[in-house]
């Protein structure tokens, strides 16, 4: 779901996402993937922001001392245990840290305005790039076919729920319409199993990686 990725400005693959919208006029989606997103979107916004507002909290000046980003690094790696959460926020800091503290060694004052500029964009901003890339997002038509055998197929190439069935809503939207689509993930395991199914007639089938 790359479309998650530009509603972030602090997701590391933001700025691909970014280049995926300047290459194409027309960006289609499922049903499934508007849920899913909308669903991930709001644990991932909900996650953030309390870790953002923490760690407002938790930094004290006598912190300060050629604090750089490893120190944040280090706060996040003792504080957070579950490994799902702890991703999630470890992969903001670099472009928390690029994007809003820009600074070798920060003072407490200039970190908390960085904290503060980032909740803001968390709070506010989000909304408004969610906003208007879904506009500039085309909704495909319900699928009816199943696919089971293809189905199989992804499973045996490690391409599961949700991944399989967005494969098979853009392979169903794919064979209504008679112009050519390239098939997007930021999965790098869907892009393989997807890639490697003959039946699948994308144009091309794109990941992270096709994009700097």
């Amino acid at each position: 779901m790359f479309l998650l990725h530009i509603f972030f400005s602090i997701d590391p693959l933001n700025n691909k996402s970014m280049a995926v919208f300047r290459g194409y006029d027309n960006i289609y989606w499922s049903e499934l993937v508007k849920n899913e997103c909308k669903n991930v979107f709001k644990n991932k916004r909900k996650i953030l922001v309390k870790f953002y507002k923490d760690l407002a909290n938790d930094l004290k000046p006598d912190d300060f001392h050629n604090f750089r980003f490893n120190d944040l690094r280090k706060h996040v790696m003792g504080k957070y245990s579950d490994g799902k959460k702890r991703d999630q926020i470890l992969s903001s800091l670099k472009k928390f840290w690029d994007t809003y503290v820009n600074e070798r060694f920060p003072t407490y004052n200039s970190f908390n305005q960085a904290i503060q500029d980032c909740l803001d964009d968390l709070k506010y901003l989000v909304y408004s790039r969610k906003n208007q890339w879904e506009t500039n997002t085309s909704l495909t038509n319900k699928r009816v076919d199943k696919y089971l055998y293809l189905k199989k197929k992804l499973a045996s190439l490690n391409v599961h729920h949700p991944d399989d069935d967005i494969a098979l809503d853009a392979h169903d939207f794919y064979l209504r319409n008679d112009f050519l689509l390239d098939f997007i993930t930021f999965d790098e395991d869907c892009r393989v199993g997807v890639s490697k199914i003959k039946e699948f007639q994308f144009n091309k089938v794109k990941g992270k990686y096709d994009y700097l």
